[in-house]
């Protein structure tokens, strides 16, 4: 089934002032057929909880925390906007930055520690997200208590998980038609640790041994607020393809970087999706971290499963629907704002090797079809 094409029809239905437009754009999209399609949507970081400081703001300041607005607006609130993309794809995949869990013990001596209540974990199944990405910084916050209490939430509500950190060491693959696409992450300071590189390196060859035809790896790591990725990242990424990586998803730096495409195989590296649902901040450090964006791919394969390549949708969202302040509900956008958001992402993405095709109303930025060798 054409789902980028039901992926259109919803959009179109969300931007109706983008009808005549879109559907006007619609011969000229790309569009590669192949006898099996699997459609993966992926999200910046989801931060769905707030710090102990935030919360005895709002009550002491009048300032708005996350907390206050699951609160008064419920469990669907946060990614109401957003829902009929995630509900209309194979799979989605957020990266999930913050505890589950019901008490302030075992907090870890830190800045920043994000917790929300247990039962917040309902708002991801509500809206049609999957699987969250775990190989991050903030799955500590709380100690192993907080992790697992994680891991059995979502576990609970069907939501799968994967990632390595230092309590758990978990891959997750997903499968459709008999084709299986395997998912594996980490953070940056875990991965320098002694022998844990190795860790990651078994887990993909354990999905390739599993018949895995794809394997997505996401990167946490990068420097916070930079527009552009560093060596850091990049020498991680390299990494992860050397391992047997067909794809790398970045977050972490709270802002969009850019794309690398590697024409002579097809492997890709997004350095950074940015912020999406954020509730660790009731302001924006600055204007760039308000810009989102929802990369969807479709991923292509033979009738055996062979892996053929992929093309990549890319959805401008702004990470809340106010400028002034956030109020923790993403946003499609369209127009001058969707430009911005895609000249955010082509700034850290050199011409030579990838210019963006431009935002269609109603549609995304639709990229072109990238073969896999």
């Amino acid at each position: 089934m054409r789902r980028t094409f039901l992926l259109t029809l919803v959009l179109l239905f969300l931007c109706p002032q983008a009808l005549a437009e879109g559907v006007a754009n619609q011969a000229a999209v790309p569009y590669y057929e192949a006898p099996k399609q699997i459609v993966v949507t992926f999200t910046g970081d989801c931060t769905l909880g707030n710090t102990p400081l935030q919360r005895e703001g709002d009550q002491v300041e009048g300032k708005r925390c996350f907390e206050s607005y699951i609160e008064e607006f419920g469990v669907e609130y946060p990614f109401k906007n957003v829902r009929d993309i995630f509900l209309n794809d194979d799979l989605t995949v957020i990266n999930l930055e913050s505890t589950f869990y019901d008490y302030e013990a075992n907090k870890a001596n830190k800045t920043y520690n994000f917790r929300s209540p247990v039962s917040y974990a309902d708002m991801l199944p509500v809206a049609g997200i999957d699987a969250a990405s775990m190989g991050n910084n903030h799955m500590e916050d709380y100690g192993e208590p907080g992790f697992r209490s994680t891991v059995d939430a979502l576990e609970a509500r069907g939501v799968h998980w994967f990632g390595s950190n230092e309590y758990a060491n978990g891959t997750y693959i997903f499968e459709k038609d008999g084709v299986k696409i395997g998912f594996v992450a980490a953070y940056i300071s875990w991965w320098w640790g002694t022998g844990n590189a190795a860790i990651v390196r078994q887990d993909i060859a354990d999905l390739r041994a599993q018949g895995c035809s794809l394997i997505v790896a996401c990167l946490h790591g990068g420097v916070e607020y930079d527009l552009r990725h560093d060596k850091n990242q990049e020498s991680m990424a390299n990494k992860f393809i050397g391992y047997g990586a067909d794809i790398v998803i970045g977050h972490h730096p709270h802002v969009l970087q850019g794309i690398r495409l590697d024409r002579s195989t097809g492997i890709t590296t997004l350095w950074s999706l940015g912020n999406f649902c954020f509730g660790g901040n009731p302001k924006f450090n600055k204007p760039e971290a308000r810009y989102a964006c929802i990369a969807q791919f479709t991923f292509s394969f033979d009738e055996n499963g062979k892996y053929l390549g992929y093309q990549m949708n890319l959805i401008p969202a702004y990470t809340s629907g106010s400028a002034e302040y956030n109020n923790y509900q993403p946003c499609l956008v369209e127009g001058a704002d969707a430009e911005k958001v895609l000249a955010a992402i082509q700034y850290d993405t050199p011409w030579k090797n990838l210019t963006l095709n431009p935002y269609v109303p109603g549609v995304g930025a639709l990229q072109d079809f990238v073969p896999a060798f």
